[in-house]
């Protein structure tokens, strides 16, 4: 099969085993994975995995492609709408950001932030491949938010969380949603907040696993490798 084909098969699995609105499955069918993942096999691009793209000089890992399931869920979650300017925390390849950029549509505006420079760049290059030079990556702490292009009308993170950062409550438009993968008790889950003035309201919450924000509100994390396998690692959230 060819990639678009095997993009079909993959909506249409997922699709059997989870509800996936049909904003959310155009996305998934016209942006292209394996462009953002371009030392991956097309026929491992499109399976429901996530991959592992950087390590650090320690071998572990801290930047991945995620899970197309989840991914799927959190947009749901969020309810990308046309037109909607949207903040993502955690740059990874760019896919993710540009299935936002491709909700959001031509007068939409999507800009997405890493701390690494180098994951920014890959991002950047991936991005351009694949047809969305309109996103913007820029290298920032994601937890201080980019005041520059606020206010948003949605802010995601993909990057595990210990608590939400004061930032992106401010820099999110009254009535605006906010979806992150948030530790609760040692256990993490996506959970959609909304602004309702100066607090939070919870929407809805999913299952989810995502690696640790990095820097200093990245928060206490033990991450150990078993078995020494270079590709199998524990992340344990310190319980609250």
């Amino acid at each position: 099969m060819d990639a678009a084909e095997l993009r079909e098969a993959m909506v249409a699995r997922l699709r059997e085993r989870q509800e996936i609105g049909d904003d959310v499955a155009g996305a998934l069918l016209a942006v292209p994975r394996h462009v953002f993942l371009p030392e991956v096999d097309p026929e491992c691009a499109y399976q429901d995995e996530p991959v592992v793209t950087h390590r650090d000089a320690e071998g572990r890992p801290i930047s991945s492609s995620s899970q197309p399931s989840i991914m799927a869920t959190m947009l749901g979650q969020l309810g990308v709408e046309p037109g909607h300017r949207v903040l993502e925390i955690g740059a990874g390849t760019g896919y993710n950001a540009a299935l936002l950029a491709f909700l959001a549509g031509p007068e939409g505006r999507v800009v997405s932030l890493d701390l690494d420079a180098g994951i920014v760049e890959a991002a950047r290059r991936h991005l351009d491949a694949a047809g969305f030079p309109r996103v913007e990556v820029a290298c920032a702490d994601g937890a201080e938010g980019f005041a520059a292009r606020a206010p948003y009308d949605r802010v995601i993170a993909t990057v595990g969380v210990w608590d939400l950062a004061p930032a992106w409550l401010d820099q999110l438009a009254p009535g605006g949603r906010l979806v992150a993968p948030l530790d609760l008790r040692g256990v993490q889950a996506s959970v959609a907040m909304e602004r309702d003035g100066d607090h939070w309201v919870s929407r809805t919450v999913a299952a989810c696993g995502f690696m640790r924000m990095r820097g200093p509100s990245g928060g206490p994390e033990s991450l150990v490798m078993l078995r020494r396998d270079p590709d199998l690692w524990l992340a344990l959230p310190a319980a609250r």
